[in-house]
């Protein structure tokens, strides 16, 4: 506190504050308060400070006054240098000012000294170009003097020196008097330029009045003037070249145009050398290329002896390049034979030309070369002018052929097989009908009755030769299965152009066989030939295109014979292989101008296209026949040389034909859709005035397709025509089905009319009328349009005053029906016989109906009022065991390749605990097994296999690699193609997408990654992920098997972000930029490849162990380790994760597919040893929270051979499984079979 601190300690804390900057450290002294009483005291202190510091400074003082006293001395010391300093730089300057006057004086007499030297420097000079100027003037004179005696080469070398002189008068060239003497100079010179000028039009006069030119070698004139002499004085004065170029052009204009130029009248003109004259002498009309040479080489010699050498190089370099343009333009273009019988001849002018260019040489002129050049060149302008000629001729034909018309027919051969044992299950399909306790016997003879009529819609499917005839018949022979498709499939028409069931290739009916017998012996399989014949209209455009063709092929042969062997055009043989394609294209790209008058224009280019390529494959073939003899070198023979151009032109052509036809039925089907939009809708179509617009829709429609079969009758094959009408029909028919089922409600009058219409519509039936082998008509109506039996229903439905898909439950009487009675009511309906009755489910409001319709609205609590949405559809047939395949070891993973190969064909890929992939066919016989990969001796299991073309299969395992296979069908061989390496742990499961060639791995060290099967696109594989990155892998590796080379390549991304191993991966159906993973970190994640960025994250509560897309429905199918599937929407805009929950195995579910035939239906594989089919249709509200809807197995399909009531998984594990529309459903597991199920439509 304040009253504690002394005034002592207070003046001595202020005093180290003030003084020395010290605050007190004291936190009592430093709040006291100074009192006044204290003030005293810190008086007394301060002065006392002070006193101090005085005396301390006296102390310093005492101390340092010695240094002081030195300082002022040492400063007094150099004042008085500084002085003297002063004293002395005065007197500096003083003389310095002194001598700058007598510098001055130095320097004014210097000046004038200079300017004395510089005056005498000027006389003398001027005294040199007096006498310059004397001897200017003497030589000036001595130049006109020897002027005007002739003496011109001696007036000029004299002028020569007076130039001289005059550049070195130097400063005087600007002199008035060397203005005059430079005059003087001029004048002389121009006269020297005149008389020189006048000798040499002497010595060479030409006459362009009488086309003469004269050479002279002297002239008399005031003296004897010769022509070196004139040339050595041109020369001089730098006028020679002048001169030369006139005479060129008066020589090219007098003598070498008229002989090498033809005008309109085909006429030239010979000259006649007499002596030293030249002149123009009388026409020639047959002037021929040898003439026109030996003309110039005469011409040549005329100049080269009678003008001086250095005139005549110099002349030549003018005039030689005019006379090789005029003899290539006017001679040797022509020349070129376009036929071989004219190439010796064109040789041995080739011949004369060299002998021309070869005498020019002699000469030592010049400007020979574009001759030489030209004939070098001749293989290749040869070359050039056949493709001009073979463009130009087609350009000529085309407007001619495509009026001329022809028929032709196309055969096809196809052999049929029996007795796979895939095919061979026709008892178990019997059974299909117990569970609607109803018989369904369908004897054989109906059987083989339906095929007879599946055989009538054989059309344009596949590709077979044609002959030539106006009505020809082609060799019998196998079908290309790659050309077997539908020729309607690659043209996105909006209703499908193919025949139902059968109109693929025929298949007779398959073999009866009980289901106990399918595990026993197969029988023996029997073969087949069934050939077809049919016509069509082509215009004769292919066949002239072949003969140019052809012709390209003869003139190789003739152009490589031993007579043209040696000729120069050989060489250019090989580049005639190159005139098909320019045909092709050309025809392809005028094709719709020179078609375009035909009514029927698109179709006559698709028929077109069909010869042309027809006769184009059977060329190869003859070809390829042909050169197994030919004496052609390898390189030139045709099949070589034009079979990969060909291919490429073929699918081209076919395509451009697909094209024009595919824009002909989608003109025709918007003409149609047009005719039935004026209905809108069908709206009102009882009250006038829209009965009427609707009856005219109706009628123009009818008329407009029978307009169209008339114009395309006489064009189109006649299966084709049917499916072409099929297609228009179809459409027409779609378009009334969609109106009417748009419409909200149908009144009795309107179901009356629309009834009507339906009855008109019908009557297009009678264009698919056909006559069977023994002239019976039948109806196709049903094979060529897939939604006539919809419509024959729809018009059924409205005769009965019902509406299509809504069941009226006024009354109730109908409300004890079951799905049983239900399904046979549809098939009466559809007017269906007993042999051809098929089972349906039935939906009311989207849910089955396993009840009667009065139980069904009792549970869900309906009015019998109320209208129901009721939907039928084809019922699942039971999947019945066909044959199982036995294994090795575990069978991991199967696939299928059904599409793109013939039926009963079939490959089935299956992967093992093994190590090794195998393909089976369908009759359980392994067709090819791969090699063990070299892994050390270690056996490493394979998890996954896919297939990835006819030719190619991807599998991986535990041994992280990814392998890609090339499978051999003819050697049944499988090699490892690529290696690809970017995982550290094993490989899960793999996706492929064939037209990208691109492959998806997924694998347990929680990454993904994108690869290529082509090599060359992926990176460098890692080095320290490659089989040989330790030394002990290594060394394993070289003990186990011998070096074999395979590439191994890195990964084009490396896709990462799950947390746990990826389960599953696939590319999204319809975008393959798109991926989406399963893993067991409970998360489906969406991928953009292109960028391998994630973005989207779908999290779920259980582990995902796969997954597949369920395109129609926008859906992805997952299986869970909680044992069921879930259904997510992983669209941004979906609300839920979980759109829907399955439920019925009792262990993971591992794999799944969907049903190729349907969009509802989903098979599963589990641990629990089963396999489920699944309805999507079949679902119920879930009771649990965040599930969707929730929905049960329709069949469950066990391992053959199993316990059904101990199968839980024990032993009998499925691993895979697939889902192939013509195999099945194939799966494998455990129990080391590979099992295939078939239902109907499978």
């Amino acid at each position: 506190m304040p009253s504690q601190v002394s005034d002592a300690q207070l003046s001595h804390a202020l005093l180290d504050t003030v003084a020395y900057k010290r605050p007190p450290q004291d936190e009592h002294v430093a709040s006291a308060v100074v009192p006044s009483s204290a003030l005293p005291t810190l008086l007394d202190v301060v002065h006392k400070a002070r006193e101090d510091s005085k005396e301390q400074v006296r102390t310093l003082s005492r101390e340092a006054a010695p240094d002081v006293d030195g300082w002022i001395a040492q400063a007094r010391k150099l004042q008085d240098d500084i002085k003297r300093s002063q004293d002395a730089a005065k007197e500096i300057v003083q003389q310095a000012e002194a001598g700058a006057k007598i510098t001055a004086r130095v320097q004014d007499a210097a000046s004038k000294v200079s300017l004395l030297h510089s005056e005498i420097a000027y006389n003398e000079s001027l005294s040199q170009a007096v006498e310059q100027l004397r001897d200017i003037s003497t030589l000036l004179d001595s130049a006109q003097h020897a002027a005007v005696n002739g003496h011109v080469m001696h007036a000029i070398r004299i002028l020569e020196d007076a130039d001289g002189a005059f550049k070195r008068l130097g400063p005087f060239t600007t002199a008035r008097v060397v203005g005059v003497l430079r005059s003087k100079e001029e004048r002389l010179n121009t006269a020297i330029v005149e008389t020189v000028t006048e000798s040499w039009n002497a010595l060479i006069s030409v006459d362009s009045t009488n086309h003469n030119i004269s050479l002279h070698q002297s002239v008399q004139q005031q003296a004897t003037v010769d022509i070196n002499t004139t040339v050595e004085a041109l020369t001089k004065l730098d006028l020679l070249d002048n001169y030369v170029n006139r005479l060129s052009r008066q020589f090219d204009r007098t003598i070498i145009s008229p002989r090498l130029s033809m005008g309109t009248d085909r006429v030239v003109f010979a000259f006649d050398i007499q002596g030293d004259d030249i002149k123009r002498a009388g026409s020639l009309n047959q002037a021929s290329l040898k003439s026109a040479l030996e003309d110039m080489h005469l011409v040549a010699e005329y100049l080269s002896t009678r003008l001086p050498p250095s005139v005549a190089v110099l002349l030549s370099s003018k005039l030689v390049p005019s006379i090789a343009s005029r003899l290539i333009s006017n001679q040797l273009l022509p020349a070129v034979p376009l036929e071989t019988e004219g190439i010796p001849q064109f040789q041995e002018s080739l011949s004369y030309v060299l002998g021309f260019v070869e005498y020019l040489d002699e000469l030592g002129w010049h400007g020979q070369n574009r001759l030489s050049e030209w004939v070098d060149k001749s293989p290749e302008i040869w070359l050039a002018k056949q493709k001009e000629a073979a463009i130009s001729r087609v350009q000529t034909l085309f407007p001619k052929k495509v009026l001329e018309k022809k028929t032709v027919e196309r055969a096809e051969t196809q052999v049929i097989s029996k007795g796979d044992a895939l095919h061979a299950g026709g008892d178990q399909e019997d059974d299909w009908g117990a569970d609607w306790n109803e018989e369904d016997e369908t004897p054989k003879e109906q059987k083989e009755s339906v095929e007879e009529e599946d055989m009538s819609a054989w059309g344009e499917e596949d590709d077979v030769a044609v002959e030539e005839s106006n009505v020809e018949e082609a060799k019998e022979k196998p079908v290309d299965t790659e050309d077997g498709d539908d020729w309607g499939a690659d043209w996105d028409d909006e209703t499908d152009t193919k025949a139902t069931g059968s109109s693929n290739s025929p298949k007779k009916s398959p073999l009866p066989m009980a289901a106990n017998e399918m595990s026993g012996p197969k029988r023996p399989s029997t073969d087949k030939e069934i050939t077809l014949r049919e016509t069509y209209t082509v215009t004769a455009i292919p066949d002239a295109i072949m003969e140019t063709i052809l012709q390209v092929v003869v003139d190789v042969h003739a152009l490589n014979s031993p007579n043209l062997i040696n000729s120069a055009i050989s060489p250019a043989s090989g580049g005639l292989y190159a005139i098909p394609n320019l045909l092709l294209a050309m025809y392809r790209a005028t094709a719709v101008i020179h078609y375009s008058k035909d009514i029927a224009s698109n179709m006559l280019i698709y028929n077109d296209c069909q010869r042309l390529s027809d006769r184009l494959r059977l060329f190869l073939q003859e070809q390829s026949d042909k050169d197994k003899t030919s004496t052609l070198p390898q390189h030139l023979q045709p099949s070589k040389r034009l079979k990969p151009l060909l291919e490429t032109d073929i699918k081209s052509i076919e395509g451009f034909g697909k094209r024009a036809y595919g824009r002909e039925m989608e003109s025709q089907r918007q003409i149609i859709r047009d005719h039935l939009e004026d209905a809108q809708g069908f709206q009102d179509c009882t009250n006038a005035p829209f009965a009427t617009v609707c009856d005219d829709a109706i009628a123009t429609t009818i008329d407009r397709i029978g307009d169209v079969k008339r114009q395309w009758q006489k064009v189109l094959s006649h299966s084709a025509l049917l499916q072409s009408l099929g297609s228009l029909v179809s459409a027409a028919l779609m378009k009334f089905i969609n109106d009417v089922e748009d419409k909200s409600d149908i009144a009795e009058d309107e179901s009356g009319k629309l009834h009507g219409y339906c009855v008109s519509l019908a009557t297009l039936a009678q264009h698919f009328q056909t006559e069977d082998g023994n002239g019976e008509i039948k109806d196709m109506a049903g094979v060529y349009m897939p939604n006539w039996f919809k419509f024959q229903y729809l018009s059924e439905i409205l005769d009965s005053m019902s509406i299509v898909g809504k069941l009226s439950l006024r009354s109730g009487g109908q409300t004890s029906l079951t799905r049983h009675k239900l399904s046979t009511l549809v098939n009466e309906l559809l007017h269906r016989g007993d042999e051809n009755r098929v089972p349906f489910d039935i939906l009311i409001n989207g849910e089955f109906l396993r009840t009667t319709i009065d139980e069904f609205l009792t549970k869900n609590g309906i009015n019998a009022e109320s209208t129901l949405d009721v939907e039928y559809t084809r019922a699942l047939v039971p999947p019945l065991n066909v044959t199982s395949f036995e294994h090795d070891d575990w069978v991991s993973a199967v696939d299928v390749l059904s599409s793109g190969v013939q039926s009963g064909q079939e490959r089935i890929l299956s992967a093992s605990y093994d190590g090794l992939v195998r393909v089976w066919n369908t009759s359980g016989d392994v067709l090819a097994t791969s090699e063990a990969p070299n892994n050390g001796g270690r056996i490493t299991s394979l998890k996954t296999a896919k297939w990835l073309s006819e030719k190619k299969m991807v599998a991986a395992g535990l041994d992280n690699i990814v392998r890609v296979y090339k499978y051999d069908d003819d050697a049944r061989s499988i090699t490892t193609a690529l290696e690809l390496v970017d995982h550290r742990w094993g490989v899960e499961d793999v996706a492929v997408h064939a037209p990208s060639s691109r492959i998806l791995s997924a694998s347990s060290d929680t990454t993904i990654s994108l690869f290529s099967s082509n090599a060359k696109e992926n990176a460098v594989a890692p080095a320290n992920l490659l089989p040989s990155a330790s030394a002990a892998s290594n060394k394993r590796q070289k003990l186990s098997k011998p070096d074999r080379t395979i590439p191994a390549r890195g990964a084009l991304a490396t896709l990462g972000g799950h947390n746990s191993p990826v389960s599953s991966v696939i590319f999204k159906p319809d975008d393959a930029t798109v991926a989406y993973s399963a893993s067991h970190d409970h998360t489906l994640k969406t991928w953009d490849l292109p960028t391998s960025t994630c973005v989207d994250t779908r999290t779920t509560g259980h582990s995902l162990l796969s997954l597949c897309a369920i395109p129609s429905r926008n859906l992805l199918a997952t299986g869970t380790s909680a044992r069921h599937i879930t259904l997510i929407d992983p669209r941004a805009s979906a609300t839920q994760i979980s759109v829907m929950t399955l439920r019925g195995h009792k262990n993971g579910v591992v794999s799944l597919d969907t049903d190729p035939t349907s969009e509802y239906n989903l098979a599963s594989a589990s641990h629990d040893g089963t396999v489920q089919i699944w309805d999507l249709r079949n679902v119920s509200t879930g009771s649990q929270v965040g599930e969707g809807m929730q929905g049960e197995s329709v069949y469950t399909i066990y391992r053959q051979g199993r316990d059904t009531a101990k199968s839980h998984g024990e032993g009998a594990k499925v691993f895979s499984v697939r889902w192939d529309r013509e195999v099945g459903i194939v799966s494998g597991g455990e129990d080391k079979r590979v099992q295939i199920n078939r239902a109907l439509g499978s």
